[in-house]
């Protein structure tokens, strides 16, 4: 009977050690208490005394401490709070803590690298002072605080506070909550005797839970701001706004009065269709004007410059497919030379008989021909035909880097928030390419103060939509970066879309240039026109093969080969073509595929392609509040945060 008796309480002990040991090992707090002491300003001081049981698992050489720097005032305005961090002790004495910005507010880090905890419970002490954080409204003052916060990676057995007035002024209300974040349950005791009021925790909170607290102060005991003061804050709030709109207005504003000084076109001429290019300049030249520069870097105004030259019978080409054949022939060059571009093009093709084969093999060689050949063009014609005016863009790329660099040194931004100024610039880059790209795509004989508001119009539209959207993501990954932050967000979107569009907007074409460009205008106009029209139109030439080889490099400069190949296939059907012309065939051309408008239209835009294909590729909140004791929950007011071990 004795030795059953032993055995039944030894087994009732193993249990009571099975149930107690995992509680003992548990990382949690044991008791949070905070002392709050209002100043006559409205300064706190507040004694944070934490008391962790310590494991050596998450907490191994102490805790940290999150403290948010941002409230919401009486007016549902976020704000920033002042914070300024007074003394740390562990277990009594003073304990080594350093500093660090994270999200939305700022970390304490109690201990030292350097040091292990014993295992067992240890007592903090965070003392710190905090301002801005009373809310006045017309009745009362009001301290709305956030005790533990609700950021805490372990549960809290017990919170308690205490808040203490200036000058024995009486307390007129309390209030507690308890539980998540917007939570309205009340699982806490408070009571106010004079200055005083005192609050506990009845029951345990666990992670992400914690205690917030609402004292009702009469008016009077608290002295409200100075207008001094609430200039000084409304400055420090708004500086990254200021320094934002700011230097938006002022990049748009230089940029607007150097483009009216230097960017403007000249008044364009009279543009009629015409049937050759004007001064009789060349293929490649044409694409060079057409566009400020070469389209497609230039492998456009390379095919049309090998197109001509087969056409005038100094090469041949050979279509492929999946390689381009240039074959120089046995004619000679005549006296008058060849433009620029051909002629660097020919030497690189070498004597009679030689090629240059355009397939991936060569694909070095290609890009160091297609290098040579743009070379030789613009050496002979930069600035003849119109101004990029570069200087201007670096003066104003210079002055919007020194904005930008102001609102991250002088804007008291989060961390978080320098992060997401790259959503808003990368979609203004993005808006900026696509509005231009649209202006350009609308028919070539709208004016150009018409594609230009369409270009201002669209990336407007685009920075306000994408502004929007960056700042709902801002505001989904931090409660502190909401909509307050739409300013910033759309300055820096701003700044970015200004520079990209007048990146396009400020070269300007020279008078000589505007010139030409009407003069090319109108043999673009042609050789789109439906052949009936062009029939219509007085002293045009007949449609014939040796008048369409001759415009056919400049359809390809100007991208219009497909309408004027399929003008002349067209033509060939007529019974006025004659049985010789239906059987027509280019001595110059070799090509076995497709129809003719696909044999020699779609090869002019394919053999660009092809040459590009050949290169090396390179190596890889709120907008109003309410009193805390009428909206007040969990995890609302100042104060706050939440913490951890390390």
């Amino acid at each position: 009977m004795t030795r059953t008796l032993f055995a039944r309480l030894g087994l009732c002990a193993l249990f009571f050690l099975a149930a107690i040991l995992p509680a003992a090992a548990e990382e949690y707090i044991r008791a949070y208490h905070s002392d709050i002491t209002v100043a006559p300003e409205g300064d706190l001081t507040v004694a944070e005394t934490i008391t962790v049981n310590a494991e050596g698992n998450r907490i191994k050489r102490g805790i940290f401490r999150d403290f948010p720097l941002t409230m919401q005032d009486e007016n549902g305005r976020t704000v920033r709070v002042d914070f300024d961090m007074l003394s740390l002790t562990r277990d009594g004495d003073p304990e080594p803590f350093r500093t660090e910005q994270v999200t939305g507010g700022t970390r304490i880090y109690a201990g030292s690298a350097d040091v292990l905890l014993a295992n067992g419970p240890h007592t903090y002490v965070f003392t710190y002072r905090t301002a801005r954080q009373i809310r006045y409204f017309d009745d009362h003052d009001e301290l709305y605080w956030n005790v533990t916060g609700n950021g805490w990676q372990f549960r809290i057995a017990r919170a308690t506070a205490r808040v203490t007035l200036p000058g024995g002024a009486r307390i007129v209300k309390v209030a507690a909550f308890t539980g998540p974040v917007g939570s309205t349950d009340n699982n806490a005791r408070s009571a106010a005797k004079g200055d005083t009021a005192d609050f506990a925790t009845t029951a345990p909170l666990g992670e992400q839970e914690g205690l917030t607290i609402v004292v009702g102060i009469p008016k009077g005991v608290i002295a409200p701001p100075s207008a001094e003061q609430q200039r000084a804050w409304w400055w420090r709030d708004h500086m990254a706004a200021i320094l934002g709109l700011g230097g938006l207005a002022l990049v748009g504003l230089y940029y607007a009065r150097n483009w009216t000084k230097v960017g403007r076109d000249p008044a364009g001429g009279v543009v009629v269709p015409r049937w050759d290019a004007p001064e009789g300049i060349s293929p490649a030249l044409v694409n060079y004007i057409d566009n400020k520069g070469f389209s497609g870097q230039g492998w456009t105004a390379l095919a049309a410059s090998a197109l001509d030259l087969a056409v005038k019978g100094y090469v041949t080409l050979e279509d492929l497919k999946n390689a381009i054949t240039i074959r120089r022939t046995q004619k000679p060059v005549e006296p008058k030379g060849l433009p620029s571009g051909q002629e660097a093009l020919l030497g690189a093709i070498g004597g009679a008989g030689e090629t240059l084969v355009i397939d991936k093999a060569n694909g070095s060689k290609v890009q160091s021909v297609g290098a040579s050949f743009r070379q030789s063009i613009e050496k002979e014609h930069r600035g003849k035909y119109y101004k990029a005016n570069t200087g201007y863009i670096i003066g104003g790329v210079a002055l919007s880097v020194l904005t930008i660099l102001a609102i991250l040194v002088f804007g008291n931004l989060e961390p978080d928030m320098i992060g997401i100024l790259i959503v808003p610039a990368f979609f203004a880059v993005v808006f900026a390419f696509l509005a231009v790209g649209f202006a350009k795509g609308l028919q070539r004989g709208r004016p150009l103060f018409t594609r230009i508001i369409s270009v201002v119009v669209l990336g407007f539209i685009g920075l306000v939509a994408l502004s929007g959207l960056s700042t709902i993501l801002v505001a989904m990954r931090s409660e502190l970066t909401g909509s307050d932050h739409w300013p910033v967000l759309v300055a820096v979107g701003g700044i970015v879309l200004i520079n990209a569009v007048f990146f396009f907007l400020m070269s300007a074409p020279t008078p000589l240039g505007r010139k030409l460009m009407d003069g090319i205008e109108g043999l673009r106009i042609y050789l789109t026109l439906a052949e009936k029209d062009r029939m219509n139109t007085a002293g045009a030439p007949t449609m014939s093969p040796q008048h369409f080889e001759k415009l056919l490099p400049y359809a390809v400069a100007l991208g219009v080969e497909k309408p004027w190949s399929q003008s002349f296939e067209a033509w060939l059907a007529t019974a006025a073509a004659g049985a010789a012309a239906a059987a027509y065939q280019p001595s110059w051309y070799y090509g076995n595929y497709g129809g003719f408008s696909d044999r020699i239209g779609g090869f002019s835009s394919s053999m660009a392609s092809t040459i590009a294909s050949t290169i090396p590729t390179p190596p890889p909140s709120s907008s109003s509040s309410s009193s805390g004791f009428s909206g007040g929950s969990s995890g609302g007011g100042g104060g706050g945060g939440g913490g951890g071990g390390w």
